[in-house]
């Protein structure tokens, strides 16, 4: 039987934890970020606000906006929820940020026989759990859940079986509709009369590679076509857990890239908290607007899953990385993982308390020894 991916994406997420925890502001532009806009409602995007763009800009455009400070560790607490609820429905999940993820439910479908019914049952407990809506698309492959997720938000699913209905829905839509092509590709390939996903289609494999180059050719003739075969990355299979983000266009604003580096990293350190996992290395991926790409790892000398040891480092890592070029994508990773260093600690420290208590009593020893000799 073919896998049956579901692709969740909670609705607004930063600001509908606001709004749940504040319901006079229901119904208001409410915007959340410190410099830059990291989320907002979807009464705020009416306005053109977005994502990315500079509070200063929103402010002009938004005039009584609602603006709010991130508090990462409320949102992180949040997602920390949902995800351990969607744990006990399947244990094959893939996080890719706080606020969505993909979960294979082919196993679901073998018992319920019915994916209206398994989307709006997982709507339904989200809600029930943290009174949040999210959106969901269910698809073939991960591919297709991620753009069925995009059509009905908010607080809608849409279920695409195949890659016949995934063609016939995408033909007419521009490039941008699929995932990984921002504004600088799409101006690259409407050069060529690229403008459709249909057009895409018309052209040749090699024509495309000519285009974009071998790999990113082959990527956009697949997607183009509903083919990913991409797996549910399960950190206990990849013993390391890690997370990035690709911009649709380069972004030269160092407050930004450190506020959302900082976001993916408390992301990653929840998964790895809820994996129960200890680590001991650190990476930061920076790819800039020329395509040149680093990556900047530091480890620590034992193994922990202490958040101060890893923000510390996180820290560190930023200092030796220049932010001021354009970013087209960021992210970042704990490798070196293991699952039992605390029965291992556990162990170690007995021999410690051990060897101190013979120590102790060897030391008491000599005291007494002393004491008799001096009386």
């Amino acid at each position: 039987m073919k896998r049956i991916i579901m692709h969740y994406d909670m609705d607004a997420f930063y600001a509908s934890v606001e709004i749940r925890d504040n319901p006079q502001l229901k119904g208001r532009p409410v915007i959340v970020g410190t410099r830059v806009v990291t989320t907002c409602s979807y009464e705020a995007r009416k306005f053109g606000l977005h994502s990315a763009m500079s509070v200063k800009e929103a402010r002009k455009l938004c005039p009584k906006g609602i603006y709010l400070e991130c508090d990462k560790e409320k949102y992180s607490k949040v997602a920390y929820e949902i995800q351990n609820l969607i744990y006990k429905m399947s244990d094959k999940v893939e996080f890719v940020a706080l606020d969505e993820g993909y979960v294979d439910i082919t196993k679901l479908y073998e018992k319920y026989k019915d994916l209206e019914y398994i989307a709006k049952k997982f709507k339904e407990r989200i809600f029930d759990k943290v009174r949040l809506t999210c959106s969901v698309g269910i698809g073939y492959n991960k591919l297709s859940a991620k753009i069925s997720s995009e059509i009905n938000k908010p607080n809608g699913f849409y279920i695409m079986k195949d890659e016949k209905q995934f063609c016939e829905y995408l033909s007419e839509k521009s490039i941008r509709v699929i995932p990984g092509i921002g504004g600088k590709t799409q101006n690259i390939l409407n050069k060529f009369g690229i403008y459709k996903v249909s057009d895409i289609s018309k052209r040749s494999l090699l024509e495309l590679q000519g285009i974009l180059g071998h790999a990113r050719g082959i990527q956009l003739y697949e997607n183009a076509q509903g083919i990913d075969s991409r797996p549910i990355e399960n950190e206990r299979q990849h013993k390391s857990i890690g997370n990035e983000t690709t911009l649709n266009t380069p972004v030269k604003d160092e407050d930004f890239i450190k506020e959302n580096l900082k976001k993916i990293f408390d992301g990653v350190f929840l998964r790895l908290k809820q994996k129960d996992f200890y680590a001991k290395t650190s990476t930061i991926k920076i790819r800039y607007g020329n395509r040149e790409t680093i990556q900047k790892s530091k480890s620590l000398k034992t193994y922990s899953k202490n958040y101060l040891d890893f923000l510390m480092i996180f820290n560190e890592l930023l200092e030796e990385i220049d932010l001021s070029k354009p970013i087209l994508l960021y992210g970042f990773t704990f490798s070196n993982l293991e699952e039992n260093i605390s029965e291992q600690l556990s162990l170690n420290d007995l021999e410690k308390i051990k060897k101190n208590s013979k120590l102790v009593e060897l030391q008491e020893k000599i005291r007494k020894i002393e004491k008799g000799e001096r009386g």
